[in-house]
């Protein structure tokens, strides 16, 4: 009824009438139908939508009418063959998620210097996080890269940057409406300061500019043999921000690498088989607002977690579908990666988007 309740706060009736002489029958809106059909569908009784419909003002006649002629539609029917589906999909992960559980570490496992092929097994084609160490450490960016040194390599350029997130709490969401560009120079005064924000700061929903206005910079990053397509440095995301940055709780169509080179971040993960318990309410975002709401709810509706903290140097897989939250803990400065050697188009077959 969560869902029910939500919505409700949302909905309407209205009164159709064609002038003041000749008023017409009361309906339904059709957002009401649509919602009463939605939390239907989703296994609510329907005695407490009909009372919420009630409370609004609607007739109990007219109320009850609705909802027999819901039920008896044959979309409607057509609907409940569709959720019976995704019940069963659920109980599978619900399964899943009770058998991983069993023997799932709470804190993210940290490997040195893995073979690829041991990789693969164990991590990437078995959907497991981890934190690798030792492979950068033959990049120029792992021992030079500053904030003087940035500024002093890649210039003045205009870089695009995310803006204005603390005045809207769907910044993620709504990422496409706080892309501001300054000069890099700017950027780089603020960030010296020292001042805890998360107002601003340098994402992958920059990369499509940023490639090109830091491209200076991408000399100084290496390669990662065996686990990275080769020649193909400038696929990478650059990140910096102040510390106190916060990237909410949501996952991914790929499969990523999240590179750390400067600074420190604190990154909590949640399996891609806990999805039913993420409040995915559009497209891959969560109504949490952090880790920390997961503690209020009963045990048996919590969602598993794995926690690690990334600093220079790190590395960390973070497979696809799987749910993250990352924290900056300093003024923070790195790269993710995408492009590697093994199948990573998972986004092709993704058709949800859009529809919620």
């Amino acid at each position: 009824m969560r869902k029910l309740q939500r919505q409700a706060a949302r909905a309407a009736i209205k009164r159709s009438t064609s002038d003041a002489a000749a008023p017409q029958p009361m309906r339904l809106d059709d957002e009401w139908r649509r919602w009463a059909a939605e939390n239907l569908l989703l296994g609510a009784p329907a005695e407490p939508i009909a009372q919420q419909l009630v409370q609004t003002g609607a007739p109990p006649q007219l109320v009850a009418a609705e909802i027999q002629a819901a039920t008896a539609s044959p979309y409607f029917r057509a609907g409940s063959i569709v959720a019976a589906r995704l019940a069963k999909r659920d109980w599978v992960l619900e399964s899943l998620s009770r058998l991983a559980a069993m023997a799932l570490p709470p804190d993210v496992p940290r490997i040195d210097r893995p073979r690829p092929e041991s990789f693969l097994r164990d991590h990437y084609a078995a959907s497991r996080p981890a934190v690798l160490t030792g492979m950068i450490d033959h990049w120029p960016a792992r021992t030079l890269w500053t904030l003087d040194h940035i500024g002093a390599i890649a210039g003045d350029p205009e870089i695009e940057v995310q803006t204005g997130r603390e005045s809207n709490p769907k910044y993620e969401i709504r990422s496409d409406r706080h892309k501001e560009r300054m000069p890099l120079s700017a950027l780089l005064d603020r960030l010296r300061s020292g001042e805890p924000s998360n107002d601003y700061y340098v994402t992958a929903n920059n990369g499509g500019h940023n490639r090109e206005a830091l491209a200076a910079l991408w000399s100084e990053i290496g390669d990662m043999p065996g686990f990275l397509a080769p020649d193909r440095t400038r696929d990478g995301f650059f990140w910096m921000g102040p510390k106190g940055t916060i990237t909410p709780f949501h996952h991914d169509l790929t499969n990523n690498f999240l590179v750390q080179i400067m600074g420190s971040k604190r990154v909590t993960l949640v399996p891609v088989w806990e999805t039913p318990r993420m409040r995915n309410h559009v497209h891959c975002f969560s109504e949490w607002s952090s880790p920390d709401a997961f503690a209020a709810l009963p045990p048996a509706q919590r969602p598993t977690t794995m926690t690690c903290t990334i600093g220079p140097g790190d590395a960390l897989f973070i497979p696809v579908g799987w749910w993250h939250h990352v924290e900056g803990l300093d003024t923070t400065v790195g790269m993710s990666f995408t492009n590697f050697v093994w199948d990573n188009d998972f986004y092709t077959g993704y058709r949800s988007y859009g529809q919620m």
